[in-house]
């Protein structure tokens, strides 16, 4: 898949082994990397397109993580936090960005239902919220034409939408105004999908018949996230659940 490279000077601490109080399921950022030759913490992510685009974008790629709602329980989903990075083509000075690209207009966060029985997992929730509205916090610095600065972006997702038990899948994508333009790389997260608990998935637009048929992945890419809300009964265990995504690179002039 085609994957980012982000720096970072903040890294968010991993994750308790239950579900704290407002906590549905998460997968916080990887802890970054140093590299040698910037002198730069570095985080990388994948990019991931909004489900609504069909695959009609230049990457062309969409990634979901898995979790899971235990025996039992219900879970209310009240909002969303994750974390991620963009491209700034049309930039003179990156560096000055504090925000994620003006061409990423909205983002989708979609909920699908993965215990279907089938690659194409139906879609229960999906939300598409103006970039506007998420409160945005630049994570770390990075250097032009090296490494996009990664966001740490949240909202409020209405309707108070609630899921029973059993397994599911987040993705989270950008809504781009220009389809070849600055997309949205959602940053790694801890879970590795090298075990069923924490596998991921991806859909890839490169034929139309591709696109909705999500593939497991288990490469060690994975996309940050935090749904809050109301868990019952309280407290209990939810599985830490990870994804993965493919790898490839985008060469500028293509």
């Amino acid at each position: 898949m085609r994957s980012f490279a982000a720096s970072v000077f903040i890294v968010i601490a991993s994750s308790p082994a239950l579900v704290q109080a407002g906590t549905i399921a998460q997968n916080l950022p990887y802890p970054a990397t140093y590299d040698e030759t910037t002198g730069r913490y570095v985080q990388d992510g994948t990019f991931s397109d909004a489900l609504q685009s069909g695959g009609s974008y230049y990457y062309s790629e969409a990634i979901g993580q898995s979790f899971s709602i235990g025996s039992g329980q219900s879970s209310t989903i009240s909002d969303v936090t994750f974390w991620g990075s963009s491209e700034y083509f049309n930039s003179t000075t990156p560096w000055n960005q504090t925000a994620l690209s003006s061409n990423i207009t909205s983002m989708q966060i979609a909920i699908l239902r993965t215990d279907s029985g089938n690659s194409n997992f139906p879609i229960i929730k999906s939300w598409t919220i103006q970039v506007g509205q998420f409160a945005q916090v630049r994570t770390g610095n990075y250097t032009p034409a090296d490494y996009s600065p990664v966001f740490q972006l949240s909202a409020a997702l209405s309707g108070d939408f609630t899921l029973g038990s059993g397994n599911y899948m987040i993705t989270i994508g950008g809504v781009l105004n220009n389809p070849d333009g600055d997309a949205f790389a959602w940053t790694d997260g801890v879970a590795d999908g090298s075990l069923p608990s924490t596998r991921a998935y991806a859909t890839v637009g490169d034929t139309p018949t591709e696109w909705g048929t999500w593939i497991p992945i288990s490469d060690g890419t994975s996309g940050a996230f935090i749904l809050g809300g109301t868990t019952i009964p309280v407290p209990g265990a939810i599985a830490l659940l990870g994804v993965a995504g493919l790898h490839r690179r985008r060469r500028r002039g293509t």
